[in-house]
């Protein structure tokens, strides 16, 4: 009983700390944007390669964090890339307050802060095992149900705390933001030394031992391609990605000019996707512990594809059709990616032995999110070639696609 209550505690511990590294990474993020642009006078052509930079940090962090999470423990290395943090956003919170900040030294230290961030991610869903009990019965669905947790802090703060952001850098400017990111820091971090893993400690110390000679960072690749199920939704995940980005890079001209809806309808279809999102938060713990991880997978595959449908016939109808369309899609999208994503990585959690999972996690990642730049290049050929509607069409087929790839691969493994 003892144990059991130190096990809660310190998931409470890791919820906590994860809800407040969410809301400083968000935070952080809107606040660099609105400083390089309102302070910095920063161009296109230079917030393009910030955000460039900063997916080029997590490209190529994602393998040796993982690697690091099995040789040395995830809460170590989460401890260690939240204080990175802390330090890069206190010295970006002092070059602001004195006035030297310029564009190419924020952009160095964004770098330094998306790999932190890549750390301290990988990190805090590799330790989930760590915090569920051994009962074989009850372990997959702790397992699901506490990332299910983590991402539901995860989606609730990226809407709750852009609303706020606007407001607090007019009334208080720039560096004082970065400062409260540097504060929500410290006590994510603070929070995270009071966890405790509670598996044996016999078992505790053969993953180490194993894991210190387990092979170079790619054996998480490795591994990833040679297991069927592990391939299966890493493509999935992958080609929605994929499908999601080439959309995502018209979304907003087809909204605005195509349509006819301008800023305003834009606006509002941004507003009830996070609202999608924000029920999406709340619906995913209460499904993830009554459904398989592949079944919700598969299911949201699919209404990903009718959801992605929407937009393309919002093309061809009515403008009250349109508006219809585009409602349903933003509040069901929030809902169904989430979920979906958190299917996803439950699954493998569940499948990884637990000496590899860092680098798996890393492997997976690096492929996943690696779609995304592809994805965003794609769809804007498409659309400045062949139109807003091509692009459209893109991202059904690659939803499309998706759910054959995952269908197609995981067969034989259930034969």
């Amino acid at each position: 009983m003892g144990e059991t209550k130190q096990r809660s505690r310190s998931q409470r511990y890791l919820l906590g700390s994860n809800a407040s590294d969410a809301a400083g990474r968000t935070l952080t993020g809107i606040t660099v944007d609105l400083i390089f642009v309102g302070t910095l006078s920063a161009t296109a052509f230079q917030m393009g390669l910030l955000n460039t930079l900063g997916s080029l940090a997590f490209v190529f962090a994602s393998i040796p964090a993982g690697h690091l999470v099995d040789r040395h423990s995830a809460l170590k290395v989460l401890r260690i890339g939240l204080a990175g943090k802390i330090a890069v956003l206190a010295c970006l919170a002092v070059l602001a307050i004195s006035g030297t900040l310029n564009i190419a030294l924020g952009m160095m230290l964004c770098v330094l802060l998306g790999i932190c961030n890549v750390f301290s991610e990988t990190a805090q869903t590799a330790a989930v095992p760590r915090l569920i009990g051994e009962e074989s019965e009850t372990r997959a669905a702790g397992i699901s149900k506490l990332i299910a947790r983590l991402g539901a802090a995860d989606q609730s703060l990226t809407v709750i705390i852009p609303a706020l952001a606007g407001t607090g850098f007019a009334l208080f400017g720039g560096p004082t933001l970065l400062s409260l990111s540097a504060a929500l820091g410290g006590f994510a971090l603070m929070l995270a030394w009071r966890i405790r893993g509670y598996r044996a400690g016999s078992t505790a110390n053969e993953v180490r031992d194993r894991s210190a000679g387990s092979g170079s960072m790619l054996t998480g690749l490795r591994y990833l391609v040679s297991n069927r199920l592990l391939l299966a939704t890493t493509v999935t995940v992958a080609l929605s990605n994929l499908g999601l980005a080439i959309g995502s890079s018209v979304e907003a001209i087809f909204i605005i000019n195509d349509l006819g809806f301008g800023e305003v309808g834009f606006g509002a279809y941004a507003s009830v996707s996070g609202a999608g999102g924000l029920i999406g938060a709340l619906l995913a713990t209460r499904i993830t512990g009554k459904y398989s991880s592949p079944a919700l997978l598969l299911w949201t595959g699919l209404a990903q594809i009718v959801l992605a449908s929407m937009v393309l016939v919002a093309a061809f109808t009515s403008d009250i059709w349109s508006i219809c369309l585009l409602s349903l899609q933003a509040l069901g999208w929030g809902s169904v990616a989430l979920i979906f994503n958190i299917s996803a990585s439950s699954w493998l959690v569940e499948m990884v032995p637990e000496e590899l999972l860092g680098r798996v996690l890393s492997a997976r990642r690096l492929l996943t999110f690696g779609a995304v730049p592809i994805g965003s290049l794609l769809g804007g050929a498409l659309g400045s070639a062949l139109g807003t509607q091509a692009a459209l069409a893109g991202w059904v087929a690659a939803s499309m696609l998706a759910v054959s790839c995952f269908l197609i691969l995981r067969e034989p493994a259930n034969r």
